[in-house]
């Protein structure tokens, strides 16, 4: 059967939002740049915006985010709020949400990389991307979420770090409206998503090695532990610290 994944069923099943603020693009740059441009134009509340293809997807720390058509989903969600919120800790949540329906949707258990990444047999099949943006007197949160859903060939220099959940068969559009009902029920009431234990216990980089930057260098540590605000609690040689943005690396014991 074929796989549907267009603007009339991705309307039909986001029940949390009124259609009019579900959007949907065969083809575009970036999604979290189209929910800076929609913020941009003064609108409040919630909206998600969809592509089944991105030209220049981002993650983390400039980089980007691979993005070909018909093997992923590429969605972000965005939500106007009168506070600032923290990153790191929706984040975190996020990052529970995708796995959970992954699990759910495909049967496939994946692991947790500090802070944005969801790994399976080793390679980043998931990422996340945080942003907020300033809206007049308000803040927009904006979560970028990208799934390697399908088998997929990627470039040389991705082969050894990104892979798929090599899943021919699950709805694209179910994924999608499964994480976002979940993700923007958490930014309604973020007590409503016990992420915390769920990150912890599958978590891939507890009791690791890890490197991170700090002051322009590359420093290792041990990773202890994660806070409740979705800090990652390590100890190096200077002692204990809790690191809440950056990039880490895992290292192997």
């Amino acid at each position: 059967m074929k796989d549907l994944f267009n603007a009339q069923t991705l309307k039909t099943s986001c029940r949390c939002l009124p259609e009019d603020r579900v959007f949907f693009y065969q083809k575009c740059a970036s999604t979290n740049d189209l929910a800076k441009a929609w913020v941009g134009e003064n609108h409040a509340g919630g909206a998600l915006f969809a592509a089944a293809a991105q030209t220049a997807g981002r993650g983390r720390m400039g980089k980007s985010f691979y993005s070909p058509p018909e093997s992923g989903v590429y969605f972000t969600l965005v939500q106007t709020f009168d506070h600032s919120q923290n990153p790191v800790g929706v984040t975190c949540a996020a990052a529970v949400i995708a796995m959970r329906a992954i699990r759910k949707l495909c049967g496939i258990q994946c692991e947790i990389k500090w802070v944005n990444d969801l790994i399976y047999r080793g390679k980043k099949v998931c990422g996340i991307l945080a942003e907020t943006v300033a809206c007049g007197e308000k803040t927009a949160l904006l979560i970028g979420i990208g799934v390697n859903l399908r088998p997929a060939v990627f470039p040389p220099e991705l082969a050894g770090i990104a892979g798929s959940l090599e899943d021919e068969t699950t709805s694209r559009t179910a994924l999608v409206a499964t994480i976002a009902e979940h993700l923007f029920a958490f930014l309604q009431n973020p007590t409503s998503e016990n992420w915390l234990e769920d990150y912890r216990r599958h978590s891939c980089v507890l009791g690791k090695r890890v490197a991170f930057w700090k002051n322009g260098a590359q420093t290792e540590a041990v990773a202890l532990g994660i806070g409740e605000d979705g800090g990652l609690l390590v100890r190096g040689a200077d002692g204990e610290e809790v690191l809440r943005t950056g990039e880490i690396t895992l290292r192997l014991t």
